[in-house]
Order: structure tokens, then sequence, then C-alpha cells
């Protein structure tokens, strides 16, 4: 019984993979060609939304939503020209499922979202502000914003990646813009390379002295 129990096993996947095999090379030329296609559509997205002069934090954001959707239809293409029609349907399934769960019972994943749109939205919280945010408040600049998570550096260069609903939740606070924290970068540039140069010259005067009083002896 054992046998022919194994025996059966083994001629399905071997069916299986006679089946699947010829589809295989259209498959991965169209895996290939649907992440080239991915990849455009992504800085064509990004020229758009540049175009439209958007804020950084919305592009961020409708980036990584656009981004998502097009990797999840890709997903489902290539398992339907696979053949695995069956997956596809408990995938979409599982998906629908999880979609009105989330949302019945108030996810963080859903509320990150929403909480996300709004803030890139918001004029007052923009990639390149310097803020206080998070649930124990941090002061940092915002170097990027997504669907769900918010990514601070503070001024020790530790990076807090905070989500966009405790941010959206709580209050924060503008220290600085993105132009004046800007300003203030180019100035403490400006004034280390400043002290670099006085530094040289005082080694370099300082050497030329040596020098001086070595030929005087």
């Amino acid at each position: 019984m054992g046998i022919e129990i194994t025996t059966s096993f083994t001629d399905h996947v071997v069916k299986g993979f006679n089946r699947l095999l010829p589809l295989l090379p259209n498959a991965l030329f169209d895996l290939l060609l649907g992440i080239l296609i991915i990849r455009v559509l992504e800085k064509v997205a990004k020229v758009v939304m540049n175009l439209l002069r958007l804020q950084p934090g919305l592009r961020d954001v409708l980036s990584s939503i656009i981004a998502i959707l097009m990797w999840v239809y890709l997903t489902i293409a290539i398992l339907g020209e696979l053949g695995f029609n069956g997956v596809i349907y408990f995938f979409t399934g599982s998906v629908a499922a999880i979609g009105i769960a989330m949302a019945a019972g108030g996810s963080t994943l859903v509320s990150d979202v929403i909480a996300g749109i709004f803030l890139a939205r918001d004029r007052d919280f923009n990639v390149g502000d310097e803020v206080i945010a998070g649930e124990t408040p941090t002061l940092g600049v915002v170097e990027h914003m997504d669907a769900r998570r918010i990514r601070l550096r503070d001024d020790k260069g530790v990076l807090h990646v905070i989500p966009n609903s405790v941010v959206e939740r709580k209050e924060w606070v503008v220290i600085r813009r993105r132009k004046d924290v800007s300003a203030l970068l180019k100035a403490t540039i400006a004034a280390r390379r400043m002290g670099a140069a006085a530094i040289e010259k005082r080694v370099a005067s300082a050497r030329q002295r040596k020098v001086v009083r070595r030929n005087e002896q």
C-alpha cells in the first residue's frame, strides 16, 4: 500500500513537472519583462510627480503604493501563465479576506497607509524638515517616507523608524523647514572647510618657520 501511494505521488510530480517545463521559458521571459516594465513605470511615475510638483513625502508614499500594486499584478499574471489558477483564486481570496479583516478590525497597516497619505499632504511635514515626533519624542531630520513608516535621522546619526499612524496620532513639532536645514547644513560644511583651511595654513607656516630657523643655524 505504501509503495503504491509513493508511486502515485511520484507520477503526479513528474506529470506536473512535464506540464510545467514547456511553460517556464515564456514565464521567465514575461517575468523579466514585467520587472523591466515596473522599473520603467516607477521612474515615469516619479517624473510625472516631479512635474506636478508634489511634496517629496507624498511622492514617496504614492511611489511605494504604486510599486506594491504592480508587483502584486505581476505575481498574479505569472501564476496564471504557469497554470496555477487555483493558487490565484486562493491568493486573491486571501488578500480580499485579509483586507476585509484589517478594515473591520482597524488594523495598524491600514491606519499607517491612511496616515501616511495625510502626512504626505500636510504642508507642515515634509522630507528634509527637522521635527520632533514619535511615541517617545525624537528630534531628527525626516529622511524618507513610505506607505507605512517615517525615517528620522538624529544629530548623532541614529536612524529612527516610526509608523505613520504614531506620528499622525501624536503631536509633532517643526523645528526647522527643509530650506532652513539645507542652509544650516551648507553653513556648517563651509565653516568646517574654513576651519580646516585655517589649520592647514597654520601648519604650513609653522613648517616654514622651522625651515628658516634651521637655515639660520
